[in-house]
């Protein structure tokens, strides 16, 4: 059987027209993932190296100057070496264990080598804060007169000496230092910033005993200064008067006696009181009306 020239015009429309059904979707589809992609969120993986860690002893606590420093005050932090851009950083807790604050050391705050005294000083000593030419005394005072309970190392006091005149006629109250550094309090550096425990601890064992009453502090001082508040010592009583910590300014001062004291007078106040005035009520009708009267 032979096919007409109609067949073939049949069966060529036929395949044409499947291809074109065939590229038309093939188009819509294509159309359709490039919609989808360009709609789609791109997510960006960035892969960092991870960067050399080195060790660096931080304080666990406020340490204060001429405090020893123990193994419970400090710990260790692992931050990138990029980091570490001061020389004399402590790296290793050991190295610092047992030796003394030479500065104020805050909580977080990293360990250097120039902040911490040398190795083997106890916190019985103070020498690992003395600049050269400085020489720390210590004189016994009590709560009344060595402001204990209120005085920390590092503040700055000014030295006042009670004694007797010359002549022994009259007593006199002289300030003979002004702006000293204080190095320490009570019998070591670290009398006033013992633990919670160790204070309890000490408590306990002194009950009954006045031993909060009397104390020691080491101030720091020159060869003169020395001289001056060794003698006052031993001539009279001595009281130390807290400095604000902007307050460096030295103030000239000749001292008082028991005459001056007696001629001084009570200043007036600043402000003068005012006078009493009478407040009137006058009432007319459903009104209210104050007179106030001088």
């Amino acid at each position: 059987m032979k096919m007409q020239r109609s067949d073939f015009v049949l069966y060529g429309t036929s395949l044409l027209a499947a291809v074109l059904a065939i590229g038309l979707v093939y188009g819509y589809v294509e159309s359709r993932v490039n919609e989808a992609k360009s709609q789609a969120e791109v997510k960006t993986i960035t892969v960092v190296e991870k960067p050399d860690m080195r060790s660096v002893v931080v304080a666990n606590r406020e340490l204060y100057r001429g405090e020893k420093i123990e193994a419970d005050d400090i710990k260790v932090l692992m931050v990138p070496t990029e980091g570490l851009l001061v020389n004399g950083v402590v790296t290793q807790p050991e190295n610092v264990v047992g030796r003394v604050a030479k500065q104020h050391i805050y909580v977080g705050e990293w360990l250097l080598d120039q902040k911490v005294g040398l190795e083997g000083q106890s916190d019985k000593s103070v020498e690992a804060i003395l600049k050269p030419g400085r020489r720390a005394i210590r004189l016994p005072v009590s709560a009344e007169s060595g402001l204990l309970g209120m005085l920390n190392p590092g503040d700055h006091v000014d030295v006042i000496s009670v004694f007797e005149s010359a002549d022994g006629k009259r007593m006199i109250s002289r300030t003979i230092l002004q702006n000293i550094e204080v190095l320490s309090i009570g019998q070591t550096n670290r009398m006033g910033y013992l633990k919670e425990e160790q204070a309890q601890k000490e408590q306990k064992n002194h009950q009954g005993e006045a031993f909060v009453k009397e104390s020691m502090v080491a101030l720091n001082v020159d060869t003169s200064q020395s001289e001056q508040l060794a003698l006052a010592m031993n001539v009279g009583a001595v009281h130390l008067a807290l400095r604000g910590a902007a307050d460096v300014k030295l103030v000239e001062t000749d001292g008082v006696n028991v005459k001056v004291i007696e001629r001084s007078r009570q200043r007036p106040p600043k402000f003068k009181p005012k006078s009493r005035r009478e407040v009137i009520q006058i009432m007319q009708g459903d009104q209210v009306q104050e007179v106030i009267t001088q």
